[in-house]
């Protein structure tokens, strides 16, 4: 079973890596050119002429040109290649917030479908220090300045988008769940089975009302030849505080401590500095995220700005069917994933179904 397993990662896709070979090999860093930036915009122009609203708005309503080839590209990188791209170059500058915004919109739904973030629903966030606090029952990281555990977002991939940089820190972090896991069946295989065992994770008080505060899912799964890890260790910690749920076992804590240990390492990780109009897009399957604590600037218009976007993809990987409770589905190419939160209201609905439907998926 050891040596079936250990086999299983290797073939898993996409690729695995350490920090070297990120070094080593910068396809996964893209400069979008001239033509690719004037289709964005005139896309944009295109879309605010229609009056559709933002939130009723999919990828038709934005006819982007010059951009086939981009599209393909990141999917190829974060599906067969390392499970990420910086894009360099989105064309941001001199644009109003709210027409980044929408700009950030509409490419986002030509990847897939925007699925819903914390306790109101948004199916776009902005990651800022508004005084949050994030190792506590109910925290979460994107509010604060604080230094984030390595997690995963609750979606296929996650984009974020740079729009003002910290005056120090934040520096963003990055490591191969894949590649760590594969190690550590080498190492210790008694623990990664441990972490093919569901336990219990808290849904951080933003559970929608026909939803248990809790749900269960393994840390690592493997289907049909795909890798996926689900840690975001910060709502595993408070998981226990609900009736019903249950701390994870001392072999779990040693192997997400294993983890947690190798995502410190400079063998592992690879740091980055996102500067304004950088789009980082991660497959959260295969990748853990961080980010350093940071500093601000004093003036409200220079604090750290990022645009989050959590995205369903008509490509997706098949997950585990253990990873059900988690993403709402299990199955290659749904819409899954997302925190349905407390105000996934008729809009969300209906613009759910359509941009569904323009992708030609399955709503999970």
């Amino acid at each position: 079973m050891s040596g079936d397993l250990l086999e299983l990662l290797r073939q898993a896709q996409p690729k695995s890596w350490r920090a070297e070979d990120l070094r080593d090999d910068t396809q996964w860093i893209r400069p979008m050119s001239d033509s690719e930036r004037q289709g964005l915009l005139k896309g944009l122009a295109s879309f605010r002429a229609s009056g559709v609203a933002l939130e009723q708005a999919t990828g038709s309503d934005f006819p982007f040109a010059h951009v086939e080839d981009l599209i393909k590209d990141i999917h190829t990188q974060l599906r067969q290649r390392f499970g990420l791209m910086v894009l360099k170059r989105f064309p941001i500058e001199d644009l109003s917030e709210d027409d980044v915004k929408a700009l950030y919109w509409g490419f986002t739904n030509h990847l897939g479908v925007l699925r819903p973030q914390g306790k109101n629903s948004a199916l776009m966030n902005h990651v800022k220090n508004v005084g949050g606090v994030y190792r506590a029952a109910g925290g979460r990281g994107y509010n604060t300045n604080a230094e984030l555990d390595f997690h995963v977002d609750f979606s296929d991939y996650v984009g974020l988008l740079c729009i003002q940089d910290a005056k120090s820190g934040g520096i963003s972090r990055i490591c191969s769940s894949r590649r760590i896991v594969q190690d550590m069946q080498q190492q210790a295989p008694e623990l990664v089975y441990a972490l093919m065992q569901p336990l219990y994770y808290s849904r951080q008080d933003e559970e929608a009302p026909d939803e248990l505060p809790y749900y269960q899912t393994p840390v690592v799964g493997i289907a049909d030849g795909w890798f996926s890890c689900r840690l975001t260790r910060n709502h595993i910690r408070y998981a226990d505080r609900h009736e019903g749920a249950s701390a994870p076992t001392a072999s779990q804590n040693l192997a997400m401590d294993w983890i947690d240990e190798a995502a410190q390492s400079g063998r592992y990780t690879f740091d980055m500095r996102l500067e304004p109009g950088d789009l980082q897009i991660l497959n959260n399957h295969v990748t853990l995220h961080s980010r350093t604590a940071y500093e601000d600037y004093e003036e409200a218009e220079r604090k750290r700005s990022l645009l989050r976007a959590w995205i369903a993809t008509p490509n997706s990987q098949p997950l585990s069917p253990l990873m059900r409770e988690a993403f709402h589905d299990h199955r290659a190419g749904t819409v899954r994933g997302g925190i349905k939160g407390q105000m996934f209201d008729e809009t969300k609905r209906v613009y759910t179904e359509q941009a569904a439907a323009f992708h030609g998926m399955l709503i999970g």
